[in-house]
């Protein structure tokens, strides 16, 4: 109705099982192959679950295209029967006519057949799918027919699809000789944030268009955020918005038009999605080591020894004795390591938030403190404004990065004290800065905060604490509701690691900025609390 009023060659959205519009992901891929694989090698029984919704039905359609052809696919899909049924089933798929015969009867006519294709270097899979509607009695005969085999090879391939109720039943007490006999098992996941924007954009590129002429990205957001991953409801709200603005002959869906979509359907509301999911990240970042693309050339390596007494490499040579008189000097430096500093050292801890916005209190969950890990492992992602406006000083004697905090931010936390630290990648201890050493000062707004995600949307940093209770601030937190928050170690001293969180994913640059903007309002973002 709409395809030619937007251009399309067909429906893009349709909600048929298309092989040719499978969008295959990382676990798609590993199912097909794990499939063509055991059927092509007689392994027997093989089964595939996922949540309903993430295209099982689709990959069996693709499955049967691209089996080799001498392999004969029969596909069940009525699975609310009894075994002599499905028994039937087989015998029509292979053209043989079940007639009145009996349940043994029609196992010795599939076993000829069987015997037959053997001899002509033949296969038969049988894919069933919705098989979590199989009952326990039929799963149980359907194992009897593993039994059809020869002493080498098995003569019948069985491919069990269905919900993660099937993987419930085969997991059962009452199916543990079932399970044994099931060689191969593999699981299709949800897509991410990511996929699922690439879903939308593959299926429009079979029909000739682009996601960015279709929709809007504030439109691409919801989308995504309401499907949570599962294609069929992406085909679902992308069919029906379609549809609408044909009604409405707008030849771009914008957001409004999919909460109306939303709005008809019943689909849950932002209000009720769930709370922000906190995730660890064990790994420890060392500052030496987390390094942004402009500054890689601004760093020298250096070697690793006790901080006090560490030698820069010099990175060129010109003559051998004016080299060994240079780093000679170099390590003659004298460094501040002043425990009490002129200007006294304010709580890092970030500024309590204001009673009217505070979350709610529930019992908090139980964080089980992590050891530092010995790996270092840079981030995946960087900030997107990378060349900020900064300012070079000189340390004076005395000076510490929280007097430096304190002078040019008015303010000090953890959360600047990182910020500085990401400028200036050759500190790996706060407590120990050189005597005229250069630091780079940056300029703090809310574009700071902005991280390019590695699933292709956009993450926002929060702040950094030296004391995880104080992430709990977030875990209630509405404007962060469907959103996973990461917890990053952050190594600062040899003997002390602070606590990096920021949150994503958001599919665009407007919705991460509108959010950093509600947690500013709300004092959550510590690193703009600067004081006036």
């Amino acid at each position: 109705m709409y395809c030619n009023f937007f251009g399309f060659s067909k429906e893009p959205f349709n909600l048929t099982p298309d092989p040719d519009f499978l969008f295959v992901t990382q676990s798609h891929q590993e199912a097909i192959a794990s499939l063509i694989y055991g059927i092509h090698k007689r392994k027997g029984f093989m089964a595939v679950t996922g949540e309903v919704g993430t295209g099982k039905t689709t990959l069996l359609h693709y499955l049967m295209t691209v089996l080799d052809p001498k392999t004969k696919a029969i596909f069940i899909c009525q699975t609310r029967i009894t075994f002599e049924q499905l028994l039937k089933e087989i015998l029509t798929g292979l053209n043989l006519p079940p007639g009145d015969a009996d349940k043994s009867a029609m196992i010795r006519r599939i076993n000829a057949y069987l015997l037959q294709t053997l001899r002509q270097d033949e296969n038969l899979a049988v894919l069933i799918d919705e098989a979590q509607n199989l009952s326990n009695e039929v799963l149980e005969e359907l194992r009897m027919l593993s039994n059809l085999e020869t002493s080498k090879v098995k003569l019948l391939q069985v491919v069990l699809v269905g919900q993660p109720e099937l993987e419930a039943k085969l997991n059962s007490e009452e199916l543990r000789q079932l399970k044994q006999r099931i060689g191969i098992r593999r699981k299709i996941h949800p897509l991410t944030a990511g996929e699922s924007r690439q879903y939308i954009e593959h299926r429009l590129s079979l029909v000739r268009s682009i996601a960015a002429a279709v929709f809007t990205p504030e439109a691409l957001s919801v989308i995504c955020q309401h499907a949570r991953g599962i294609p069929r409801t992406i085909n679902v709200l992308c069919d029906n918005a379609l549809l609408i603005g044909y009604g409405l002959q707008k030849k771009v869906i914008d957001a409004d038009i999919i909460r109306e979509v939303l709005n008809d359907l019943g689909i849950s509301t932002p209000e009720k999605q769930a709370r922000p999911k906190i995730i660890y990240r064990p790994e420890p970042i060392l500052q030496g080591n987390y390094l942004r693309p402009w500054e890689v050339d601004e760093v020298e390596t250096t070697s690793t020894g006790r901080s006090w007494a560490r030698v820069r490499k010099v990175s060129y040579v010109i003559l051998g004795i004016i080299g060994l008189a240079v780093i000679f000097s170099l390590s003659r430096e004298y460094f501040t390591n002043n425990p009490d500093p002129p200007v006294p050292q304010p709580s890092i801890s970030p500024p309590v938030v204001a009673e009217k916005v505070a979350p709610p209190k529930p019992s908090p969950p139980a964080f089980k403190p992590l050891q530092p890990a010995p790996v270092v492992a840079a981030p995946a992602a960087g900030p997107i404004t990378q060349h900020q406006a900064t300012k070079i000083i000189g340390v004076a004697k005395g000076g510490t990065l929280y007097s430096i905090s304190q002078k040019y931010y008015n303010l000090v936390n953890a959360t600047l004290i990182d910020h500085i630290l990401e400028f200036n990648p050759k500190i790996d201890n706060i407590h120990l800065i050189k005597i005229n050493q250069k630091i780079k000062i940056p300029e703090i707004k809310e574009e700071s905060l902005l991280l390019a995600s590695a699933a292709g949307g956009y993450q926002v940093r929060l702040g950094t604490f030296d004391n995880p209770k104080q992430i709990r601030r977030y875990e209630h937190e509405p404007a962060l509701r469907g959103k996973d928050i990461e917890i990053i170690l952050r190594k600062v001293s040899p003997g002390e690691t602070w606590y990096r969180v920021v949150a994503g994913n958001f599919e665009t640059r407007e919705e991460a900025l509108k959010t950093l903007q509600e947690l500013k309002e709300k004092r959550l973002l510590p690193i703009l609390q600067q004081k006036e």
